[in-house]
């Protein structure tokens, strides 16, 4: 899914995807006590031009001072709001197996405004389980469960064989947005959000930069 058609605010998209990174960095033990901060000071620690922060910045309307820098309560303020946390959201995961299990055990998600309330799963057995006070259904009750307290995000961490089945079921319930963490890409009407997270592209990039940079063997002899 085009990252593009799914921005509607205007921004790029390497902005909005550098956002949570700033908020984490300005929100962390070090740095949360600190009444000011410059755009110099951020890029040293988070290996970003200080003028792309600058640029970053402007774009949600946060403004500094001169030789003073940044309110650090401002910009955390400000990117919170620009990010939605303020207005927590619900979500219904589909797909039980290590990575649905690592996800509903992230507790950080609260604090980002995310909320999991329920999750599903096509294994009988784990149906009618609770996993970190989240209960799990099979995933023939979707749509009665969705019927009762409809939700905006579905989050699919099925196979990527089962992965578009899942979306559709959303779809047709009423979901909103969908983030994917399947490998395969999912096909979905123009009016609905799709975020693709795939870890094996994310391990792909991984170990093509690794062997890049090793010097190729052909026949015991180094090339």
């Amino acid at each position: 899914m085009n990252d593009r058609k799914n921005n509607t605010t205007g921004l790029p998209v390497p902005t909005i995807r550098r956002l949570p990174l700033y908020l984490s960095f300005l929100k962390s033990n070090k740095n949360k006590k600190r009444a000011f901060i410059s755009a110099p000071e951020i890029a040293r620690e988070l290996h970003i031009d200080s003028t792309q922060i600058t640029k970053d910045f402007s774009f949600i309307n946060v403004s500094g001072k001169t030789k003073v820098g940044y309110k650090t309560s401002d910009i955390i303020k400000i990117i919170e709001k620009f990010l939605g946390y303020h207005e927590p959201k619900k979500a219904f995961l589909v797909g039980l197996g290590n990575l649905g299990m690592a996800l509903i055990k992230y507790n950080a998600f609260s604090k980002e405004g995310l909320k999991i309330t329920i999750a599903f799963d096509i294994d009988t057995e784990k149906a009618g389980i609770e996993i970190n006070n989240i209960k799990v259904f099979n995933i023939n009750e979707f749509e009665e469960n969705f019927s009762k307290a409809p939700v905006e995000i579905g989050i699919i961490t099925v196979p990527s064989d089962h992965a578009q089945k899942v979306a559709d079921l959303m779809i047709k319930c009423g979901i909103k947005a969908i983030w994917n963490f399947s490998a395969t890409p999912i096909s979905v009407p123009d009016n609905i959000i799709v975020e693709n997270t795939s870890i094996d592209s994310g391990l792909a990039m991984i170990t093509w930069k690794l062997n890049k940079n090793k010097p190729l063997i052909y026949k015991n002899r180094i090339l």
